[in-house]
């Protein structure tokens, strides 16, 4: 077996820090979504319309209205967006237990500790985002599969994943750090 073939192994424990990486990293993803960029120029400009109105026409509520909305949007989007995925870790089935991947040309395989090991054929997976931090893999249903940078041991075999992902997914989506 060549170095090519070998399969690529790493194992990683999802804790909450992990799990909030990965939350983040999809919440970057989103926030470069053409349907995000477009809400932020709206409330951009809205600003200066909510100030004239105000100012002119004493729509003071409105201009408050626009300030709330943009604040949310621009502000405090990932602190709620943080507080809503520190809730659901508790309940996630593969909270706080170790995760072993091997990752190969049929697919993925992944063992969450006290389960059975599940293997994921490569057209199963919908969408693919490479962020800084890590890999988010999609299925339907909102499934989704967090392979961290950080977990791999060595540059070579995430490299290796890249190709592999090349391979089998020529639309994945995403860009590189």
């Amino acid at each position: 077996m060549n170095e090519d073939e070998r399969p690529i192994e790493f194992a990683y424990v999802l804790d909450e820090p992990t799990y909030l990486e990965a939350g983040q990293a999809l919440w970057r993803a989103g926030r470069k979504e053409k349907k995000t960029l477009v809400r932020s120029y709206l409330l951009l400009a809205a600003i200066p319309v909510g100030l004239f109105l105000a100012l002119n026409y004493g729509m003071w509520f409105t201009l408050l209205a626009i300030l709330a909305l943009a604040a949310l949007h621009f502000v405090f989007d990932w602190p709620i967006t943080r507080a809503f995925l520190r809730r659901n870790f508790a309940q996630l089935p593969a909270a706080d237990k170790a995760m072993r991947w091997r990752i190969d040309d049929g697919g993925l395989t992944v063992r969450v500790e006290g389960e059975e090991e599940a293997r994921i054929p490569w057209d199963a997976f919908i969408d693919v985002i490479e962020d800084a931090d890590g890999f988010i893999l999609t299925q339907p249903h909102n499934v989704r599969h967090w392979l961290p940078k950080k977990a791999f041991e060595t540059e070579e075999d995430i490299e290796r994943l890249r190709q592999l992902l090349q391979r089998h997914r020529p639309g994945a989506s995403g860009t590189a750090p």
